[in-house]
């Protein structure tokens, strides 16, 4: 029964570690900041931004650029912050 419980564990573990996330660490109404795991697409991304910057009465984000969290990890690796310009 406890190998049961154990198994379990580990199994929605490797399903919470490799799902990731993508979260918006700043929004003006202007720009936004999305942080993310590096293997999230900019067309998810996108629609995150275009929710944030909708919340301002903006119609849509422009992606403007990404960089790493970690600026001694490779390129595109790593958590990413990507900044997106909202417009009307």
């Amino acid at each position: 029964m406890l190998h049961r419980v154990l198994w379990k564990s580990v199994i929605v573990g490797a399903i919470l570690a490799i799902s990731g996330c993508a979260m918006v660490q700043y929004n003006d109404g202007e720009k936004v900041s999305i942080q993310s795991d590096g293997w999230y697409g900019l067309d998810s991304l996108q629609k995150t931004a275009d929710k944030a910057c909708q919340q301002y009465g903006k119609s849509k984000a422009v992606y403007q650029h990404s960089a790493n969290a970690n600026p001694h990890l490779a390129p595109g690796s790593g958590v990413q912050n990507t900044i997106w310009k909202c417009e009307p």
